[in-house]
């Protein structure tokens, strides 16, 4: 019995003196944006679709070339990937055309054009490059389809998770220009 308690108080003592990280959490977010148009334009961004591997609260960064992931248990998104992902398309396409509507796709709206992303990689490392790719279209609210696209962006990641949340902030800012460009043609 007197064993138990030592390694019982043992267990708690260590408890004391070792603790885990607390976790941090990352926004995307609208990036400066290097043209703006004067239509008056009114587009619906569809909601994103993402790889499964994606779908977590964790960060997940990936080598390009390598099958490895790294999943980061606490370093984490702030909220839905998916989710904001579509926000920042939305603001920075509202950046794009000022004069315009941009939200995201209702059924029963009267947007002219629909924006559809579907995101094959998001990922990248830590002192190296973020990478971007997948295909988007621009549809009409009947369902034809307008213009279609692959987009293959990287930029610099950074030495952070804080980095790498920006360096990715900045290549759906990259996506969303050209989507805009193509939008206002």
């Amino acid at each position: 019995m007197k064993k138990l308690t030592t390694v019982l108080i043992s267990f708690m003592l260590c408890g004391c003196f070792f603790s885990t990280p607390n976790s941090k959490f990352y926004l995307l977010e609208k990036s400066a944006f290097d043209h703006t148009f004067e239509e008056r334009i009114n587009v619906a961004v569809q909601d994103i679709t993402l790889p499964d591997y994606l779908q977590k609260p964790q960060i997940v960064l990936q080598k390009q070339g390598d099958t490895e992931l790294k999943v980061s248990e606490f370093n984490r998104w702030a909220s839905d990937l998916e989710n904001m992902i579509q926000t920042a398309m939305i603001e920075n396409l509202q950046a794009a055309f000022p004069n315009g509507t941009v939200k995201p796709l209702l059924y029963g709206g009267n947007e002219k054009y629909i924006v559809k992303v579907e995101i094959e990689k998001l990922s990248g490392y830590l002192r190296e490059d973020a990478y971007l790719t997948g295909v988007w279209q621009i549809l009409t609210p009947g369902g034809k389809v307008i213009k279609t696209s692959d987009f293959k962006l990287k930029t610099p990641a950074g030495k952070t998770y804080a980095s790498y949340a920006k360096a990715q902030s900045k290549l759906i800012s990259e996506l969303c220009q050209d989507i805009a460009s193509n939008l206002k043609k």
